[in-house]
């Protein structure tokens, strides 16, 4: 089974046939899945922020949310991140093969292996993070924006804070000069805590808003949901023949 995480503005897989809602108990607390048929594949489904966006980014539990895929049968995920752009040359509406992370968050359970629930609490585990984004199911997004002509920016280095307030400008700068050209506020621990759980995971970044100092307007929320209204339809094409080409199911 193939599994989708998704943030603010995507509350729902269109089309999605045989539905059914459940509010999986894991070691983490309730993360609520559903699962179904999305164009002839069984897929399960997580949206972040629940219905109408109503988790804050820093009290979105991470680790109840990948356990529940992982224990739905979930191999692989793909997660989308509606961000804020700091490289100028990706431009509003860019999608982006999210390829590293940078973490400025803070107080947030990122791992599993905290000595409190099995399977995980026999010992300390460390993770490698050479390439904290799967590579294969990369590969696979990358070839997928070329088969359906989408324009993919084919790696960036992702920001995660704490949120749910914006960035300052002198934030961004900071970010800009380490190497950072996208910011948002899940990505963070929803990565580490994928690979500690054995699961493929890749992210799409959706570039919503330039990040603060960059653009000359203020940030404003309806401007960032009407980006993402226009990118819903190559989004979700793109997830489906990247979904297709992980699976072999063509």
């Amino acid at each position: 089974m193939f599994g989708l995480i998704t943030g603010s503005g995507f509350y729902d897989i269109p089309d999605l046939q045989d539905r059914v809602v459940e509010d999986v108990a894991t070691p983490f607390g309730s993360a609520r899945v559903t699962t179904g048929v999305w164009q002839g594949r069984d897929i399960a489904f997580v949206p972040r922020h629940g219905a109408g966006h109503r988790v804050p980014p820093a009290q979105i539990n991470y680790r109840a949310n990948v356990w529940a895929l992982r224990e739905a049968g979930v191999g692989s995920v793909l997660a989308t991140a509606v961000s804020g752009g700091i490289n100028p040359s990706m431009g509003l509406g860019a999608l982006v093969a999210i390829s590293d992370v940078l973490n400025f968050t803070s107080g947030r359970h990122d791992t599993f292996f905290d000595g409190s629930h099995e399977p995980f609490s026999s010992a300390t585990h460390h993770i490698d993070m050479s390439h904290p984004y799967d590579p294969d199911l990369r590969a696979n997004l990358i070839a997928a924006a070329a088969d359906e002509g989408i324009e993919l920016v084919e790696s960036g280095v992702y920001c995660c804070t704490n949120g749910p307030r914006f960035e300052t400008p002198a934030e961004i700068a900071m970010m800009s000069k380490l190497g950072g050209d996208l910011v948002g506020m899940t990505g963070y621990p929803e990565v580490v805590l994928a690979r500690e759980a054995g699961l493929r995971y890749a992210s799409i970044g959706v570039i919503s808003n330039p990040a603060a100092g960059i653009g000359d307007e203020p940030l404003s929320a309806d401007d960032i949901f009407q980006m993402i209204d226009d990118v819903t339809d190559p989004l979700y094409r793109l997830i489906d023949r990247t979904i297709t080409l992980a699976t072999g199911n063509e």
